[in-house]
């Protein structure tokens, strides 16, 4: 059986996403009445890629090490600890009007505290690979700390999506096309920032940027074996929003299924094509993807959005990279591994 996994590590990562993230989100669907509980199930299965990620990278490992490795501990304690605090002033600030509602009935449950407790264990455990023993994991995950070049990646992702939201309100206004304005709009910079702050950072660590380590820090490079960037971006896109399907299922996502799916496949498309220029190009920072899935999440809700004048942008944007990236051509070996 290891021998298997071992030599099919596309099958291997999917199945272990797919199975993980499903269970969780599908296992919520008695539970649309519980806001509070479903918001916290679906953190737990949301780590599904970064946890499939690592765990197949495991076991390219020549062996599994033996004893404790405290480094290893000592960090996932830390980023446990770190998300708790993140889920606690969450909790803390409540419902955010015009911004985001976390349940009707904010009284905390035993299982919802289990729930968080247990996300923020998941959580701790796959941002520690980057100390782990196991230099295959150790190797591809050491780029989600900031050092180094991702320094400046990480600074690009925070910037580039209110660049082109902002670029998308403009050539909305010139071609007359509509723009959605968010709900905090007008609100006072000392209101709106903190807000922002938060938003971001839950987003970052267990609500989208946690997905990184798996599609863009596994798949990509593992497809891009066989097959030319554009292609395995391609092939990411799809089983990216097809893991996303149980969503729609639960209640978390308001959208209906079909329209909702529909659009999410054509923007996880033009996405998959970006990030993977961008995984190069950045030698490998997950730290910046991380980054980047945050902004596309949240950053809408806080500057006015034009999705036609986005969409334009996006495909421009995708095209560019392709044809400077050449990404129909099969790459060099990956600097991320």
């Amino acid at each position: 059986m290891k021998s298997y996994l071992q030599n099919h590590p596309v099958l291997t990562f999917l199945g272990i996403n797919f199975a993980w993230t499903w269970l969780f989100w599908l296992g919520a669907v008695p539970l649309r009445g519980d806001r509070l509980l479903l918001t916290a199930l679906v953190m737990i299965g949301g780590f599904g890629p970064a946890l499939a990620g690592v765990l197949t990278l495991g076991l390219s490992a020549p062996r599994r090490p033996t004893g404790i490795h405290f480094k290893r501990l000592w960090a996932a304690l830390g980023f446990a600890a770190l998300l708790l605090a993140v889920f606690g002033v969450r909790y803390a600030v409540g419902n955010i009007p015009a911004l985001d509602t976390l349940a009707d009935d904010l009284h905390l449950t035993l299982p919802v505290l289990a729930a968080v407790a247990a996300a923020a264990a998941v959580g701790g455990w796959v941002y520690s690979s980057a100390f782990s023993s196991q230099a295959p994991v150790r190797e591809r995950m050491a780029s989600l700390l900031p050092r180094g070049r991702s320094l400046g990646w990480g600074l690009a992702a925070l910037l580039f999506y209110p660049a082109l939201i902002l670029l998308a309100w403009g050539l909305a206004a010139l071609l007359g096309l509509g723009v959605e304005f968010p709900g905090l709009w007008g609100r006072s910079v000392q209101e709106t920032l903190p807000l922002y702050a938060l938003i971001f950072t839950l987003t970052a660590l267990a609500q989208g940027g946690n997905e990184e380590p798996g599609w863009r820090g596994f798949l990509q490079p593992e497809l891009e074996k066989r097959f030319s960037p554009l292609a395995s971006a391609l092939w990411v896109s799809v089983a990216w929003s097809l893991w996303h399907l149980p969503l729609y299922l639960n209640g978390f996502y308001a959208q209906d299924l079909v329209g909702g799916m529909l659009g999410g496949f054509i923007f996880r498309i033009l996405l998959s094509i970006f990030l993977a220029w961008a995984y190069r190009r950045s030698g490998g920072s997950l730290l910046a993807m991380i980054l980047l899935h945050a902004s596309f999440n949240c950053m809408v809700n806080f500057l006015p959005t034009s999705d036609v004048g986005l969409l334009i942008l996006w495909v421009l944007t995708a095209a560019a990279v392709v044809i400077y990236g050449k990404m129909w051509q099969k790459p060099r070996p990956n600097p991320a591994g």
